[in-house]
């Protein structure tokens, strides 16, 4: 409302202002007499308050929008800052859920590194008999050793396997995050077997 005022009052502004003008060049005696310029002057002037002061709460009208709409702004960043706190403290279900992704990963790195041609591994479906079986070799096992045992295998050779048949690139050809995910692949794939 206050807008619509403002413009309505600023526009009539220019629209008298103009026809002042207009009629002032126009006309020699403009204004006629000294009471037609007291109220001319006067209406003028309060055309210019009035528009001034719709200006003025229009202005105000503004600021306070402005400021709603910040706090609404911090409100909000408020709101999702507690929610990652409270995502933070949940701990358990967090932590599983690496786990899961990892486990994923895992067997995916076992498939697409080959590891399947050459160990039998019940849970990734494998058969593979020029290397150990891992569901026996590995159970049991802790992780510096399955880890050790893919990076650096001629390091403790499985009994009545010859030494330099795995290849010994693992350690350079997978990130230190891939290794991680496999060794808990290989940890919790082996640790259920009997």
């Amino acid at each position: 409302m206050n807008e619509t005022l403002f413009y309505v009052l600023g526009i009539g502004l220019v629209v008298v202002a103009v026809l002042v003008a207009a009629i002032g060049l126009r006309f020699d005696r403009f204004p006629a007499s000294k009471g037609v310029l007291v109220l001319g002057t006067a209406a003028f002037a309060a055309l210019v308050v009035a528009t001034g002061a719709f200006a003025w709460l229009n202005a105000e009208d503004e600021q306070e929008h402005h400021e709603a709409e910040l706090a609404a702004a911090a409100e909000e960043t408020a709101a999702s800052d507690e929610e990652g706190q409270a995502a933070e403290e949940v701990g358990p279900d967090v932590a599983e859920a690496p786990s899961e992704t990892a486990s994923a990963e895992g067997a995916k790195l076992f498939e697409a590194n080959g590891c399947g041609g050459c160990h039998t591994l019940a849970a990734a479906g494998s058969t593979g008999t020029t290397g150990p079986d891992l569901d026996g070799a590995l159970k049991g096992k802790d992780e510096a050793f399955i880890d050790e045992s893919i990076v650096d295998p001629n390091a403790e050779v499985a009994k009545g396997y010859p030494p330099d048949v795995m290849p010994q690139t693992f350690g350079n050809s997978l990130s230190p995050e891939e290794l991680d995910a496999l060794v808990q692949y290989l940890i919790e794939s082996t640790s259920g077997q009997s």
